[in-house]
């Protein structure tokens, strides 16, 4: 087993094996038999770099993200910048196997990061750098460009009726804020497929979206103000019910012409 010694964190490039990484690979309790159960994982993967940086912050590495199931952190791997998902020790589930399955069925229809490979407590996947979709709605020059805005906004639901068409349910897309980032190049990207389900529920991936976009919250105030959907809200309502009713491409069609022109309505 690997004992610590104190190390020095390098500008952005990190030793996957040094110190300061210890409590991100066993998070959110250091046990060091789990840390150095999955170091081996993490180095059959061919990993062996992690980089500095991110929004959030353990210890005093700076890391992609953190979350219920997993934590997220940038990595060097096949010569490219890569995001490396790995499996809190309090987690629901007892691997990574579930989302990483159903991860690659999103990606199948050509939705989601792609997925590179993934081990019991790893998923390595295509980094995707830019804005969680709340911090780029409130970007002047974004608010100033309703062109823009709405091009966003069709993506994201396009996304998620290809995710209908294939009954993959993503669970958690009312709340948008965590689950699509907007890369610099203004693509609308969703994340995070560990609430999924193919089985369980019926897909509702559009009518959720459209609640977070277009009916409540601070995301879908921007979005109606830049729109010029602010009195709209019964005939967004009533396409939408129409839509979950009868999950057809015609109805889809009526909720992106309402965005694409609200003077219709």
């Amino acid at each position: 087993m690997r004992s610590f010694q104190q190390s020095d964190i390098l500008s952005n490039k990190i030793d996957i094996d040094s110190y300061e990484l210890a409590n991100i690979i066993s998070y959110p309790k250091f046990d060091n038999i789990e840390y150095n159960d999955r170091l081996n994982e993490i180095f059959l993967l061919g990993i062996n770099f992690a980089i500095h940086g991110g929004g959030t912050k353990i210890g005093k590495v700076a890391i992609a993200g953190k979350g219920c199931v997993s934590v997220v952190i940038k990595i060097q791997a096949e010569n490219r910048i890569c995001a490396l998902k790995i499996r809190r020790t309090d987690a629901n589930r007892s691997s990574m196997d579930r989302e990483a399955t159903l991860h690659k069925i999103a990606n199948s229809v050509g939705i989601g990061p792609e997925i590179i490979i993934h081990s019991k407590n790893l998923i390595v996947m295509e980094f995707v750098e830019g804005s969680s979709i709340i911090n780029w709605i409130k970007q002047d020059q974004n608010i100033a460009d309703p062109d823009k805005v709405r091009s966003v906004i069709l993506s994201i639901l396009e996304q998620c009726y290809v995710l209908d068409r294939a009954c993959l349910d993503h669970g958690q897309l009312s709340c948008l804020h965590h689950h699509v980032i907007i890369s610099k190049s203004n693509t609308a990207n969703i994340i995070d497929f560990e609430s999924s389900s193919i089985e369980r529920r019926r897909a509702s991936n559009v009518t959720s979206a459209a609640q977070s976009l277009l009916l409540s919250g601070l995301i879908s105030k921007r979005i109606n103000k830049v729109l010029g959907l602010e009195n709209k809200r019964e005939n967004i309502i009533q396409k939408l019910k129409a839509y979950k009713s009868y999950q057809t491409r015609v109805n889809f069609d009526k909720i992106l012409d309402m965005l694409i022109d609200s003077t219709s309505l």
